[in-house]
């Protein structure tokens, strides 16, 4: 998602949402396609969950690095915003998973804990490097941990969920 787009808030649409949402969704489908027969359904779910949101004020979070340079700030609005974007992109997704995972109601709450612990973390390692390097490149460095990180805490529940249904090998 690095090369798509870095910026603030203002910078980012509608449009870099669904390029990246299609991204997204589409490497999440290609290891998804062991379990569900739809598997564009989860590109669709997500590439809708990801426009609404660029489409709105809240905007594309985890795309951007904050301009605030507290880190008690990042870590308090990471976590909000975080949870919030979790729980939304969520939800879209859980429409997916409702038939084929048993709990799939679970899936919106682990997004959105994968997302709020993702999203305040990088943010505040973005801050942390910014500050000693002197350079945005930290900041950059600090959004690709986010997505490290919500790629494996999302990963791992997604499996424990199929696990659960009795749907992973």
């Amino acid at each position: 998602m690095v090369w798509v787009e870095i910026g603030e808030v203002p910078d980012l649409n509608t449009f870099q949402a669904m390029i990246g949402a299609t991204i997204i969704g589409c490497f999440q489908a290609l290891v998804l396609s062991r379990f569900f027969v739809h598997t564009w359904l989860w590109i669709l779910s997500t590439l809708i969950a990801w426009s609404l949101m660029g489409g709105s004020s809240f905007g594309v979070m985890g795309w951007f690095a904050p301009r605030t340079e507290s880190i008690m700030v990042r870590l308090s609005t990471g976590l909000m915003l975080g949870g919030l974007t979790g729980i939304w992109i969520g939800f879209w997704q859980w429409f997916i998973l409702k038939p084929v995972v048993s709990k799939s109601y679970l899936w919106i709450l682990f997004s959105g804990i994968s997302w709020s612990l993702g999203l305040s973390i990088g943010w505040i390692i973005g801050r942390i490097l910014h500050s000693i390097t002197n350079i945005f490149l930290g900041e950059v460095v600090g959004l690709i941990f986010v997505w490290i990180l919500v790629g494996m805490q999302t990963g791992i529940a997604l499996s424990y969920l199929l696990q659960k249904s009795g749907r992973a090998e």
